[in-house]
């Protein structure tokens, strides 16, 4: 623990940042991963450096006895709500790059694997960071699968699940989220034209969800980041908007939430009628009211890009 880690004990309403603090000149993503915490009124309360991984600390998220799960490089890392202190780190997870997780009733633990490729794309040192890591096992930077775990954290199931192009050519499943009903997983890479499900029960490629419009994957015709309300509406941003989609994947209704490009993190508030989304491109939060559609708050963390590194935001339940 540094002595520099000023957490608290989590409270009902606390917001959580993964905004690492960028300090390696030879790469646009390295530098000492960090957590941002703040209350429910959107107040700076402390601050954890985090051990495990060199880049972006990002994919936030609680499960459901309140631990915090983050991930940096092939790291996944729990912080503890009663203290607010990192804890070590676990060896039973595979050395993969993952960003995402979700948790069922039973105590399954779902792991999105944000990486899919052999080696970084041709041209990709001129839009981002080339020091990927590979995993050990295979040598490969990732395969964009879908990892289940029981809830002692064994590996039990390994789902090779489908993927679309999107611009980078190394992104698999970049946003995972499980249906309330915890029968199946519904995932994407952002920037990517399909929004794609998967029967973790059955274990079985389901139909998509949506596939938006085009053929050129570089269009902006796409999605980022999508989330599951309780009861079964999902909240999907588009860049600069968000959908919210009923269960058949119809748009109920569209979100401008203004300040640019880059919404591409979204949770759930306790009160579900608010939802926080979170800009990797501008460092803001912002707090959405479903119902009004008004901006009710705003965190404006100073890391805009290039010193991007808003990569994850949580909520304390």
């Amino acid at each position: 623990m540094s002595k520099d880690d000023t957490l608290q004990p989590f409270t009902r309403g606390d917001i959580f940042l993964g905004l690492t603090e960028l300090d390696d000149p030879s790469d646009d993503h390295a530098g000492r991963g960090r957590i941002l915490q703040y209350d429910g009124q959107m107040r700076l309360k402390g601050t954890l450096w985090t051990q495990g991984g060199s880049h972006l600390v990002g994919g936030l998220t609680f499960d459901r006895n309140g631990l915090l799960w983050a991930f940096n490089d092939l790291s996944v890392i729990h912080v503890d709500p009663r203290t607010g202190r990192q804890l070590p780190l676990s060896d039973k997870f595979l050395p993969r790059v993952c960003r995402s997780a979700s948790f069922a009733r039973d105590g399954t633990v779902y792991l999105g694997e944000h990486m899919l490729a052999k080696d970084p794309p041709p041209g990709i040192e001129k839009r981002t960071t080339i020091k990927f890591p590979r995993t050990p096992d295979t040598g490969v930077l990732g395969h964009g699968n879908i990892y289940q775990y029981d809830r002692d954290w064994n590996l039990v199931k390994t789902f090779e699940v489908d993927h679309c192009p999107e611009p980078t050519g190394f992104k698999g499943v970049t946003h995972s989220t499980l249906h309330p009903s915890d029968r199946f997983i519904t995932y994407m890479a952002e920037t990517s034209k399909r929004i794609c499900r998967f029967d973790v029960l059955a274990g079985r490629q389901m139909e998509d969800l949506v596939r938006y419009p085009g053929t050129d994957i570089t269009d902006g015709v796409w999605g980022i980041a999508l989330r599951y309300l309780p009861d079964g509406r999902l909240l999907v941003t588009r860049g600069k908007t968000m959908d919210l989609l009923d269960e058949a994947g119809r748009v109920l209704r569209e979100y401008d939430l203004g300040g640019g490009y880059g919404w591409a993190e979204i949770a759930v508030c306790p009160d579900p009628r608010f939802v926080l989304v979170a800009s990797i491109w501008t460092g803001v939060v912002a707090k959405l009211d479903l119902e009004s559609g008004q901006i009710v708050g705003l965190i404006d963390t100073g890391y805009s890009a290039p010193r991007r590194s808003l990569a994850g935001v949580a909520t304390f339940h």
